[in-house]
């Protein structure tokens, strides 16, 4: 198991699906700046520091979750299967004196290290943004420490709410050999999810929207959420396991 973990990561390095590990976070916490540096200050008042961090926050974890984080899953998980469809290599590893479910075990556990990375990164750059912003426009109340406490928890909350979202886009493009399936399924379950994600009844129970509920509530609904895709991930990815170990390779 070791090894296919090491092997996975190792045709990693260099790859797209590594550098998307910086540039999607990047690209959000960009987007917030720069719509927080464009913001009219009106005649308002400058609210207390620690809800503009709030609201500054709330502007980076809801873009991330609601859109980039969906469409993240999508590509990280096609780039990850394409490794092996593209050379049809499932063959090839499949005849190796390898258990079966090592290499789908290691692409799992390259999935869910490449989505947590990207976490990592928000947390690093999220601050920085928050910073800069209070640097160059000062009036908007930007100042004084970081709320890490509301920080770490909604990231550690969207993170794990995630998981289901995640064992299917990769059960997905494992399954089908072809990208274009693989994308075009994530896309147009991103989409539903700008729908039903509005559903207060609904929203909360699809995959895809999620982790963008855990930010509309700080208690017993945030933490449902995240042990909610925890475990969904855990039973999704068996299924998914038993279900591709019957097939035979492409």
């Amino acid at each position: 198991m070791r090894g296919a973990c090491a092997a996975e990561f190792l045709k990693l390095r260099g790859t797209l699906a590594a550098w998307m590990c910086l540039v999607s976070p990047a690209l959000v916490v960009g987007v917030v700046v720069l719509q927080f540096g464009l913001m009219p200050l009106g005649d308002r008042g400058t609210p207390p520091t620690a809800a503009v961090w709030e609201s500054y926050l709330k502007g980076v974890l809801g873009l991330w979750a609601f859109l980039m984080l969906p469409l993240y899953i999508t590509l990280q998980a096609a780039l990850l299967a394409a490794l092996e469809h593209g050379n049809r290599q499932w063959k090839h590893l499949f005849a190796l004196a390898v258990p079966r479910w090592h290499h789908y075990a290691a692409k799992a556990t390259a999935m869910a290290c490449l989505v947590a990375g990207a976490h990592l990164v928000l947390l690093v750059l999220a601050p920085l943004g928050g910073w800069l912003v209070g640097e160059a426009r000062p009036a908007l109340g930007i100042a004084g420490p970081v709320p890490w406490a509301f920080l770490l928890a909604r990231v550690g909350a969207i993170l794990a709410a995630s998981g289901l979202m995640m064992a299917l886009q990769l059960w997905i493009a494992l399954r089908w050999s072809s990208f274009t399936v693989a994308v075009g399924a994530g896309m147009a379950a991103t989409v539903a999810g700008f729908l039903i994600g509005q559903s207060e009844r609904f929203g909360k129970f699809y995959p895809w929207s999620m982790p963008v509920a855990t930010l509309f509530d700080d208690g017993e609904r945030m933490q449902a959420l995240s042990v909610a895709g925890a475990g969904g991930a855990l039973l999704a990815g068996l299924a998914a396991l038993a279900l591709l170990l019957r097939r035979d390779p492409e």
